[in-house]
């Protein structure tokens, strides 16, 4: 089983060159709009301002998640049922995986109540199951479930609830695991290789922790690993 652990640069340094680079982008894609719209359709300028648009989109996202990673929310607790939860991403994600044949199930586990932020265990979630979408490609099985265990977390064994995303993708290969969470390093062409980086930030904020199962060629699961706070006992 392998956990996270947090090593982030300096979230101040990090946060403040990131609003450094926000300020001039906002400024450039304002001219650049008022650009194009004098260059008119036919000019052999606008692909070049097209592109340029693009860039400046894909920076402006860049920054955005090295703010999110720099300095992540504090989570607004709700009591939330697992189950519901699972079920609600589920049902978001069905209609859109359906198109390359990817079932999204939750399985038929033990519901556990938890203490978070509905949002952003969502934004975790979501972002795990894209990761499996995208390692199956088309024609497999994606599975949600909950449970609770009696693991060690922050130096003392307490009683947590497990949310888990199951693939039967590819697998993780032994060199893209030793760099899985460091931020900005990406097997993505359009990733920014912060994902998962934001979202161990994110369940490290709620006092919790992501741990993965892999096996190359066979699949991978991923462990929303969360104190566990009330249960449901029936």
């Amino acid at each position: 089983m392998n956990v996270r652990k947090s090593s982030p640069p300096s979230a101040v340094l990090a946060a403040g060159v990131a609003h450094e680079i926000r300020n001039p982008l906002t400024a450039i894609k304002a001219r650049l709009f008022t650009l194009k719209k004098t260059l008119g359709e036919r000019s052999t300028a606008v692909e070049d301002a097209n592109l340029i648009e693009r860039e400046i989109t894909r920076l402006e996202r860049i920054v955005r998640d090295v703010l999110m990673f720099a300095r992540p929310a504090e989570p607004r607790r709700e009591t939330i049922s697992a189950i519901s939860l699972l079920g609600e991403l589920r049902d978001l994600m069905k209609v859109q995986l359906e198109a390359t044949n990817i079932e999204v199930v939750v399985d038929d586990s033990r519901d556990a109540t938890i203490q978070g932020d509905p949002n952003q265990l969502k934004q975790v979630l979501l972002n795990l199951i894209r990761n499996s979408a995208e390692s199956i490609g088309a024609c497999g099985k994606i599975t949600l479930r909950a449970g609770s265990e009696r693991v060690s977390l922050g130096g003392h064994t307490t009683n947590v609830a497990v949310l888990e995303v199951e693939d039967n993708g590819k697998g993780i290969s032994a060199d893209v695991q030793k760099r899985l969470f460091d931020p900005f390093y990406t097997t993505k062409p359009a990733g920014t290789g912060l994902g998962l980086s934001i979202a161990a930030r994110i369940i490290e904020q709620h006092g919790g922790a992501l741990r993965y199962q892999t096996e190359f060629g066979q699949g991978t699961t991923f462990g929303i690993v969360l104190p566990l706070k009330l249960t449901d006992e029936k």
